[in-house]
């Protein structure tokens, strides 16, 4: 069952510019009776005064039954705003939301369709300037569009305002943005959209502008085609283990219940939502749906499976490992390569997970972790490098996790270097420093924090024991990133990138030491690995090819400046890449003889050296 080839929701009949009819239509699956009368459409396309559009009921399709009305006329060209009101045969009576809605209202009536406008053929989204780079080669930037844009859009919508930004990302190297839940939420206020409210709708509060009304779906065209023109891939947040407690299809019943979509949590709850039920066929059906829609119609590059924990469970293919499945299925319909999945499943089962099921990666908290953990105590050990490796697990070599310092659901890294430093806001950014080289040299895929790159500090509690103090507005304060700590996030930022994208070695899934023992906190004899004590760390990574590419880290994670003897796996000059993206008048590199050198590190930073040779 698709739910748009179907014309569910409210759509303009025909192709005219100027006016046309409203078709709308509900359908409910075989199997429970939601025990309707009667169905009305009420809305801002009806004339003051004029009856309610009535609905029909069509009970022949063996999937279910479908409600549909049109209305009498056409309508003048406008976005107008529409809800169902429902009686039941106990007579009771309920005004509900379209739950197949393309549009959110900006009133109550909380459904939205629009006649005319730009046409579907004026807004097609233009490819990717080259083919989809592969999984490994993704620098991901996490965007809130509300946040990320509330400090200089003015009245524009947050869609049109996200373009302002577009160069500054693509110079910072970012080549992927995963935009934060845009579908709709269940009303006006701010939210994450965490919570879904209308699965097929974008966020009226990120395309609405009060001079083009009519123009809102075309705002995220726009805005992808705009990230396809500068090689920068587009990856959406999908919510889909739970909703709203104010999501539409229960209202639509007359006990709530009893909705099939919702009748019963499938794989784990989530506290103060609704869980959707994946034991039943309707609603593998809708979020299949729900996925090709918007990766079809929108030219997506990749979807985040948020929360996947609760809709996963190992032994059963409904829930994720159908999904995952049949989009693969469908992909490959349409010979599209490289389409990501990712899945947030924070639990020890990720790996098993990733391995067992068509996902590509997995959100790994261990760096986030140790990061916080470190900045706060001031502790350093053995356990780092087993973080920059999760890879070894997957068997998959295409595969790899997704890494952070930081994210959405936490505060901002550079809040957490200073939280402790009485010298004032800025704090000790400087301590950020070799978790970024860390991170951008990790066999894992990159991923940055919006408003990580220049240095922005909010604070966000862990938990807010239920007073609403972590979804609040944090809008990105653009002003600091031309400080002097600002530029020089940036800049870092810049250069790891640069250097990540230009270096196959930092891709590769190569790194030794592979796995580093907890219980060893001195390095290994040849001198690779982490020394707690000194507050140091080396590694190796590499890659083959006509040239073999080796590269060798060094980090420094104590207050001083260090002397770290490094062992190397060949003799000769190897240039630090850092120092040359850093600044390229002062260029650094050292000379290796017996595969050994004294490499002087300063405080709070890193060395990413490098060879090549013919093998």
């Amino acid at each position: 069952m698709s739910y748009m080839a179907e014309r569910c929701g409210a759509w303009p009949v025909g192709d005219d510019p100027d006016a046309a009819a409203l078709e709308f239509r509900l359908f409910f699956p075989a199997g429970v009776d939601p025990g309707i009368q009667s169905l009305e459409v009420t809305g801002t396309f009806a004339a003051p005064g004029a009856a309610p559009l009535q609905m029909t009921r069509d009970a022949s399709d063996p999937r279910g039954e479908f409600w549909t009305a049109t209305t009498p006329g056409p309508v003048p060209a406008g976005f107008y705003e529409y809800a169902y009101d429902v009686r039941f045969h106990n007579d009771s009576t309920r005004r509900v939301a379209d739950p197949c809605a393309r549009y959110s209202g900006l009133g109550e009536l909380r459904s939205g369709v629009v006649v005319g406008g730009s046409s579907p053929a004026q807004n097609t989204v233009r490819p990717l300037a080259h083919k989809r780079l592969q999984l490994q080669d993704l620098i991901v930037y996490e965007l809130m569009p509300d946040d990320f844009t509330a400090g200089y859009r003015g009245s524009r919508a947050p869609l049109d305002a996200v373009h302002d930004k577009l160069d500054h990302l693509a110079a910072v190297g970012i080549n992927a943005i995963l935009f934060m839940p845009w579908t709709a939420w269940r009303n006006r206020d701010f939210d994450w959209g965490y919570e879904p409210f209308q699965y097929f709708a974008l966020e009226a509060r990120y395309a609405d502008a009060p001079d083009t009304p009519a123009e809102k779906l075309s705002r995220l065209k726009n805005l992808i085609s705009a990230c396809h023109d500068r090689g920068i891939q587009v990856i959406m947040d999908g919510v889909f283990n739970h909703v709203s407690r104010e999501f539409p299809y229960p209202q639509l019943y007359q006990d709530p219940q009893t909705c099939p979509f919702t009748a019963a949590t499938f794989g784990g709850s989530f506290t103060g939502l609704q869980d959707l039920d994946f034991a039943a066929e309707c609603t593998n059906d809708l979020v299949l749906d729900v996925c090709t829609y918007w990766a079809g119609q929108f030219g997506l590059d990749g979807i985040r499976l948020d929360n996947t924990v609760n809709f996963y469970v190992p032994g059963d293919l409904r829930g994720l490992p159908r999904l995952l499945s049949s989009m693969q299925e469908w992909l490959q319909e349409r010979e599209e390569q490289n389409f990501t999945f990712t899945v947030e499943h924070i639990d020890a089962s990720a790996v098993t997970l990733t391995n067992a099921t068509d996902t590509h990666s997995f959100w790994d908290n261990s760096l986030h972790e140790l990061t916080f953990e470190w900045l706060w105590t001031g502790g350093f050990d053995e356990r780092l490098l087993p973080a920059l490796n999760n890879r070894r697990f997957l068997q998959d070599k295409r595969k790899a996790p997704t890494l952070y310092l930081s994210n959405h659901d936490h505060s901002h890294v550079n809040q957490r270097a200073g939280a402790k430093d009485e010298v004032g806001a800025p704090g000790s950014w400087w301590r950020v420093q070799p978790y970024l080289i860390a991170l951008f040299t990790s066999t894992a895929v990159p991923l940055v924090h919006n408003g990580q790159e220049f240095g922005e500090e909010h604070y966000l509690p862990e938990n807010d024991h239920d007073t609403g103090r972590r979804v609040t507005p944090r809008p990105l304060r653009w002003k600091i990133a031309g400080d002097r700590i600002g530029r020089s996030l940036t800049a870092l930022h810049g250069a790891l990138a640069r250097i990540r994208t230009r270096h196959p070695a930092l891709r590769s899934e190569f790194m030794y030491p592979r796995f580093w023992p907890e219980a060893d906190t001195g390095p290994r004899p040849e001198g690779i690995g982490v020394d707690t004590n000194a507050r140091t760390a080396v590694f190796h990574r590499w890659a083959g090819g006509a040239l073999v590419e080796n590269i060798v880290v060094v980090l420094n994670f104590a207050d001083v400046d260090q002397v770290v003897t490094t062992p190397f796996p060949l003799d000769g000059t190897w240039v630090d890449l850092l120092a040359g993206e850093i600044d390229p008048d002062r260029p650094w590199s050292v000379e290796v003889s017996g595969f050994t050198a004294a490499v002087p590190t300063p405080s709070h930073w890193g060395r990413v050296l490098c060879r090549l040779h013919v093998p």
